[in-house]
């Protein structure tokens, strides 16, 4: 079941409850309310009946003036008077020859004293009797019977039964209609927010995107964050791409030189001559192999996430093996480390030794002979009255470190890239381009 016919199955739901609920409520507050005015009417005609009798002492139960009923001949309206014997003895005209019913076990109970109601069949119809007794000095001596027909009471609310019931199929069938046609509507957006995935699936465009329009509702704003995801998709995805073609070309030079020189071994193995210098040309392109691959691997990492070994780690001594590994590379160009505070760091020592050295590594690459690098590190914070650019608690300091060098500089213009993978300067080509994106 699609999505759209599932919201339209709920909302039927919920308004043809929403209907039966109003339907059942109207209805029960319409029988309870017109069953309570017809028992009201039924108790004042009966009192009306009974205060007759009750205030005119010469006026006998017995052989009772037919007149006195003529009031209730309204149809549907019933009065009868029976004797303290059980005999009636007199009724309303609308009743012709027919009378109210009249139990003993019933009259007994008016006769005591009570008064009552209950329904009975007079005829084929349901009618509503009430039971009053007359008292004359202290003593019953009659009792009045009041019948209501409920034919038009429940004439009315089969009537209303009808209508509610064909409201509810004719309100439940435009609503469904009218729900479903506006759910497609609302669900339009989803679709080809579906059809341009699908396209960009089969077709691998991830340059496509879905035209913005309508309100900034919850569709708009997942219309743009889809859009905002397929361009961080094609910028990872043509990253990933640049990635492996520069991967590839790198890879390229050094794998073609070992394969010359292999050739060379192979055809001149047995002169030392050519021997020699073609070894060390294959072992020179091993390592720089294995460098690019350990830089390549540790790039991955990068972006996968790996897990530090945080712990205090004395900088001091990080920055020194730095200098004292690097130093044998640095052919003419001399090193300095300057005096380093001693302070700790909460960090990982190695990773720290690998930062550092691409920093130091990178400047030795970019500093002509004769010229120094210069390693040099000091404390900043609110105590020194240092201006430090890093958020930081007033409770703590920052180790500021620098790695300088009397080569030629960054470009300017090259300063937003020098993160970038395999980014080089133009007309430098020394290194990979990885060990700064790497720190």
């Amino acid at each position: 079941m699609t999505l759209g016919a599932r919201l339209t199955l709920w909302q039927a739901s919920l308004l043809v409850l929403l209907l039966i609920a109003f339907a059942l409520v109207s209805y029960r507050t319409l029988d309870a309310g017109l069953r309570s005015e017809l028992d009201n009417v039924l108790r004042e005609r009966a009192d009306h009946a009974a205060l007759a009798l009750q205030t005119v002492p010469n006026l006998p139960i017995v052989g009772i003036s037919p007149g006195l009923s003529d009031g209730f001949a309204s149809p549907g309206i019933y009065l009868q008077i029976v004797d303290d014997a059980g005999r009636i003895t007199a009724r309303s005209a609308n009743l012709g020859t027919d009378a109210l019913p009249v139990h003993p076990d019933r009259l007994a109970d008016v006769f005591a004293g009570r008064s009552f109601y209950e329904f009975e069949s007079v005829d084929g119809q349901n009618v509503r009797l009430y039971h009053r007794p007359v008292v004359r000095d202290g003593r019953v001596v009659g009792a009045v019977e009041v019948g209501g027909s409920l034919r038009n009471l429940e004439d009315t609310l089969a009537r209303l039964r009808t209508i509610f019931v064909l409201s509810i199929l004719a309100v439940l069938s435009v609503g469904a209609l009218g729900s479903y046609s506006l759910t497609r509507l609302g669900l339009r957006p989803l679709a080809r927010l579906a059809a341009l995935a699908t396209r960009i699936g089969s077709a691998r465009d991830l340059s496509a995107r879905l035209p913005s329009v309508g309100p900034s509702d919850e569709v708009g704003r997942l219309t743009l964050t889809f859009n905002d995801m397929l361009s961080r998709l094609e910028a990872a995805f043509n990253a990933q791409q640049h990635f492996l073609a520069e991967v590839a070309h790198e890879l390229r030079t050094p794998v073609t030189s070992l394969l010359g020189n292999a050739d060379l071994l192979a055809r001149y193995g047995d002169d030392a001559d050519r021997r020699a210098p073609a070894l060390e040309a294959v072992r020179a392109q091993g390592r720089r192999t294995t460098r690019l691959l350990n830089d390549l691997l540790l790039s991955v990492q990068a972006d996968t996430g790996w897990r530090l070994e945080l712990r205090p780690t004395l900088m001091a001594d990080v920055l020194q093996r730095v200098v004292t590994y690097s130093r044998p590379f640095a052919d003419e160009v001399t090193v300095a480390l300057a005096a380093t505070p001693t302070v700790a760091v909460f960090g990982d020592a190695d990773r720290l030794q690998q930062v550092f050295g691409n920093l130091l590594d990178n400047a030795l690459r970019h500093t002509p002979a004769g010229g120094a690098v210069t390693i040099r590190s000091s404390v900043v914070g609110p105590q020194n009255g240092s201006t430090c650019t890093l958020p930081s608690p007033t409770d703590h300091h920052w180790l500021l470190i620098t790695v300088a060098d009397t080569g030629e500089g960054i470009p300017p213009e090259a300063l937003p890239h020098v993160f970038d993978r395999f980014y080089r300067i133009p007309g430098n080509g020394h290194g990979s381009g990885l060990g700064i994106a790497i720190s």
